[in-house]
């Protein structure tokens, strides 16, 4: 799934697929970088990285990518 559109609905997109995710769902989310943050991509990364069963990484590729894999 990928994860780009506005920054500061990122957490509530998330928070709304995050329990109909499949074992082995890739989430990728772009424009991590961009705009330092403040857009609601560190909120994002924080919920993604607390959720259990999930693996996740900042690739620092164009303005960002956060790359997570769900495996509970």
């Amino acid at each position: 799934m990928l994860v780009d559109h506005w920054k500061d609905l990122y957490l509530p997109s998330f928070e709304a697929f995050r329990d109909k995710l499949a074992p082995g769902a890739i989430l990728v989310a772009d424009n991590m970088i961009r705009g330092g943050g403040s857009g609601g991509q560190a909120e994002y990364a924080a919920a993604v990285r607390a959720t259990p069963g999930m693996t996740s990484v900042l690739l620092p590729v164009g303005s960002g990518l956060e790359v997570s894999r769900y495996e509970p």
